[in-house]
């Protein structure tokens, strides 16, 4: 193998590398306190799902501006979840919150599962479940289906071979 196709081969290996590293960190919501009004930020995750799993998406509190009676994070989806079918997925709740609250708490851990697009609202309530503020947000879940199979692939990698082979004999005699 030359130097140049070496090259291009670890700069290809490189980018993979890169988008798969990429694809594996979680999604980060934070939910902040102004008054009565939750803001959850980002508004809106986009994601896609590949052989049957997505990513992870994570919320954490930030308690700056939040009633000192905080007691608990509800999370409830309206028609469906990304996390699941059963209702326990459509209403995440997070434990209770430690008194006095630290300036940020990781709440809940979830990963996407299922697609299409999942609207919910995320609710403060005190220790009688009173709501105390609330937000919105919205998941947003695509599937990406290999569109090879198995007898595709095998017949794209022997087509690509066939090229390059016939690439090499033409570029280097």
């Amino acid at each position: 193998m030359t130097v140049r196709a070496t090259t291009i081969l670890v700069i290809l290996l490189a980018l993979l590398a890169s988008w798969a590293l990429a694809q594996s960190e979680p999604f980060m919501v934070k939910i902040g306190c102004q008054g009565e009004r939750l803001t959850v930020s980002p508004e809106r995750i986009e994601s896609l799902i590949l052989r049957a799993s997505g990513r992870v998406v994570v919320w954490s509190l930030e308690t700056a501006g939040c009633p000192p009676t905080a007691h608990s994070v509800e999370i409830r989806f309206e028609r469906s979840s990304p996390f699941g079918e059963e209702l326990e997925h459509r209403e995440l709740q997070s434990p209770e919150l430690p008194q006095p609250l630290p300036p940020t708490i990781e709440l809940l851990r979830r990963e996407i599962f299922l697609p299409g697009e999942h609207r919910y609202r995320v609710l403060l309530v005190d220790s009688e479940r009173r709501v105390l503020a609330q937000g919105e947000g919205r998941i947003s879940a695509r599937v990406i289906a290999p569109a090879l199979g198995t007898w595709g692939a095998v017949a794209a990698l022997m087509a690509l071979a066939a090229l390059l082979w016939g690439l090499r004999r033409r570029l280097w005699p």
